[in-house]
């Protein structure tokens, strides 16, 4: 009996490689950090600009997450599914203090602030 399980070709992630998806993931992430970078770059920018850019860079993240680390939801990505899913509240606590922490630095250094 043959068994193809020592064929490295017909692993399910290997599989999964795409040219196509990595070729859009680029396209996309390049446009999406342009348009982040054009908001950003804008004189005068105010507090809403800020929440666009904040989107833009969560849904770059995730272009590159779906497209580029074919994170999904298969079994055969279970491993890559559960570091997903334990290291996302680290990063979300990490980037969430840290606009604490310059948020309120702002408040309690710049003269701006006292003249308001």
């Amino acid at each position: 009996m043959a068994h193809d399980a020592h064929d490295p070709l017909k692993h399910p992630e290997v599989r999964l490689v795409n040219g196509r998806a990595y070729a859009a993931a680029f396209v996309l992430a390049t446009a999406l950090m342009t348009a982040a970078l054009g908001i950003a770059t804008h004189p005068g920018i105010i507090p809403h600009a800020m929440l666009a850019l904040a989107g833009v860079a969560a849904l770059a993240v995730a272009i590159q997450l779906i497209f580029l680390l074919q994170l999904d939801f298969s079994s055969t990505q279970i491993w890559t599914t559960v570091s997903f899913v334990l290291a996302f509240p680290l990063f979300v606590i990490a980037v969430g203090l840290s606009m604490w922490m310059f948020h309120s630095l702002d408040a309690r250094t710049m003269l701006m602030a006292l003249m308001r």
